[in-house]
């Protein structure tokens, strides 16, 4: 390599040191730029302040504002722009459950004033019907709103014997009394009155049923799966039950 060369690139290797210091030297004098987020944009809507069962009323104390993403609103949702207002949902009732923190949504509540709300917790095609029940006959109180019984009929025949029948299985209760939600505070309902759900065909038979001179009497079933455990029967063999096979 000739000296002329060397020459050249010794020039040229200075030259590209000197503006790298140049440019590290101007860089900091400059100030550090921060780029800031882009704020979410948010509508302010109403949701529930705690679990509603279904059939429990609402209070405007038990629902409260909440920001909610823009991008995840829903026509549903009530809010505080289109002029909502919680005192409206004073003496509403859930329609089904609601959990904390859920949208409230007019579907899933009645407010006062529109159709009962029996009406509203009914399953579509469904009938509600009534009957009488004691401490014997309505197992002591402990039957509540949202459990599930058997229905039993007794009836004494010409030879003074009590026969009994099961009418229906698997059956819902609706409401004990004027109470339609459970309590947990109050375990123990001490009704006069059941309302029960049926179909159309079964309610007409309830109410002709209910008509006769015997007694009518729930049987609560466990909340777990009757397949979950061997049942154990302890009647006495001679007692005849006639399952009429109806649900």
């Amino acid at each position: 390599m000739n000296v002329t060369r060397i020459a050249v690139l010794g020039v040229a290797l200075v030259a590209g040191a000197g503006a790298f210091l140049m440019m590290m030297n101007g860089n900091s004098n400059q100030p550090v730029q921060v780029v800031q987020p882009e704020r979410e944009k948010t509508v302010r809507i109403l949701v529930a302040d705690r679990d509603f069962q279904r059939g429990e009323r609402l209070t405007a104390d038990a629902v409260r504002w909440e920001e909610w993403p823009e991008k995840a609103m829903s026509e549903a949702y009530i809010t505080e722009a289109a002029g909502g207002d919680p005192a409206e949902l004073e003496k509403a009732v859930a329609r089904s459950s609601i959990v904390a923190n859920e949208p409230i949504v007019e579907a899933k509540i009645v407010r006062a004033g529109s159709s009962g709300l029996l009406a509203a917790v009914l399953e579509p095609g469904m009938r509600a019907v009534t009957m009488r029940i004691t401490p014997e006959t309505g197992v002591s109180g402990f039957v509540l709103p949202g459990d599930r019984v058997d229905i039993y009929y007794s009836e004494a025949n010409a030879a003074n014997r009590t026969a009994t029948d099961i009418l229906f299985e698997d059956v819902r209760i609706l409401a004990i009394n004027t109470v339609y939600s459970e309590n947990p505070e109050s375990p123990v309902i001490e009704g006069a009155n059941a309302t029960v759900e049926l179909s159309p065909e079964d309610a007409e038979f309830f109410i002709n049923t209910r008509a006769s001179r015997g007694q009518m009497s729930f049987a609560l079933r466990s909340v777990f799966n009757d397949e979950a455990g061997a049942v154990k029967q302890r009647r006495d063999q001679s007692v005849k039950v006639i399952r009429y096979g109806r649900s």
